[in-house]
């Protein structure tokens, strides 16, 4: 830094020693201005970076969500591909040759690398009476126009029932359009047939009719794969109809099932509106009852620390009357006394 002398050679002359120290003040300032602005670059140039760094980790999370429904496509092209070939294949051994060419070609939409799938369309093209060339590109070719226009109107009034979410009379007309006109559009037929009876099944099942949804339900999977509620709907539902199937007959394999059931769906229900909590706390009641019957034969035999076991084991199911309290102190004491009396 300058010194005074020098200082004074460069400022003008001035009347007072006030006026020089005014502008030595005004001389010092301006040499700490470089330091402001590098600081002030340095921070924008840190803010620069992260706004960088933050666009690009924006830019990753986007292409991973990308990324991510991609692949949940290709699966879904996968399992529809699986589904409809199986479906063909089925077609095929029953003499519906055109419904098993219709949906071979669909698969080689989804998938034309689809293993065997030109075998199969080969097959059913012979069976049809149409020939190609394998290896040729698949297209359709000069046919002739059957009379559909029936058939369309029915398939209109089925996609405004499947709008409508009319499950029950959606089925009905697609039974009318099925029977009639077994060839017209059948994948899209069997798409609506799915979605028909899976949502009536679950319906049917919320709603009391266990045996009915669970029928539909296996129906809608003949068609394709079941999605998660759709499963456990139909697994709570057996466990409901397999508990019930024990009742009044083996008190502990019911109380098996429906701690399962109270677990899962607890307010799932027959059409008689008893509940799994019903069930369970029912079954749990008598379970105890059969419980301290035993107990007591037990104890008619003298075998005094079985008895007692056995009554602590009910009472561990249910609260204990008081009279089956007293018979449960008794036991315990005659096992202390005398233990299991060997007959």
């Amino acid at each position: 830094m300058p010194n005074a002398e020098d200082l004074e050679k460069t400022l003008p002359s001035s009347p007072t020693g006030e006026a020089k120290a005014q502008d030595l003040d005004k001389t010092q300032k301006v040499t700490l201005k470089p330091k402001k602005s590098s600081r002030t670059r340095w921070i924008l140039g840190s803010i620069a970076g992260f706004i960088v760094v933050a666009g690009l980790g924006a830019l990753g999370g986007m292409q991973a969500g990308v990324f991510a429904r991609e692949q949940e496509g290709r699966i879904q092209s996968a399992v529809e591909a699986y589904t409809q070939f199986q479906l063909g294949i089925n077609d095929l051994q029953n003499g519906q040759c055109d419904i098993a060419r219709q949906r071979f070609e669909y698969v080689i939409e989804l998938d034309p690398t689809y293993p065997d799938i030109v075998n199969y369309l080969v097959q059913a093209q012979l069976c049809t009476g149409i020939t190609a060339d394998p290896n040729a590109q698949i297209t359709a070719g000069p046919t002739p126009t059957p009379d559909t226009r029936a058939a369309e109107l029915i398939f209109t009034d089925a996609q405004s029932l499947l709008l409508s979410q009319n499950w029950e009379q959606l089925l009905i007309t697609l039974d009318n359009l099925r029977n009639n006109n077994p060839n017209f559009q059948p994948i899209e037929v069997d798409r609506m047939y799915y979605i028909a009876l899976r949502h009536r099944g679950g319906d049917k099942i919320v709603a009391g009719d266990l045996e009915g949804g669970i029928f539909d339900l296996n129906r809608a999977e003949q068609i394709g794969p079941l999605d998660v509620d759709a499963q456990n709907l139909r697994q709570w539902a057996s466990w409901y109809i397999i508990g019930a199937s024990f009742w009044e007959i083996d008190w502990p394999h019911a109380v098996e099932y429906f701690s399962l059931l109270v677990q899962a769906a607890p307010n799932l229900h027959d059409l008689n509106f008893f509940t799994a909590q019903d069930r369970l706390a029912t079954a749990v009641s008598f379970e105890g009852g059969d419980l301290v019957d035993q107990a007591r034969e037990l104890a008619d035999d003298e075998l005094w620390c079985s008895a007692d076991s056995t009554m602590t084991e009910a009472a561990e199911q249910r609260e204990l009357t008081p009279e089956e309290q007293d018979l449960a102190v008794y036991y315990a004491e005659q096992c202390v006394a005398f233990g299991d009396v060997e007959q």
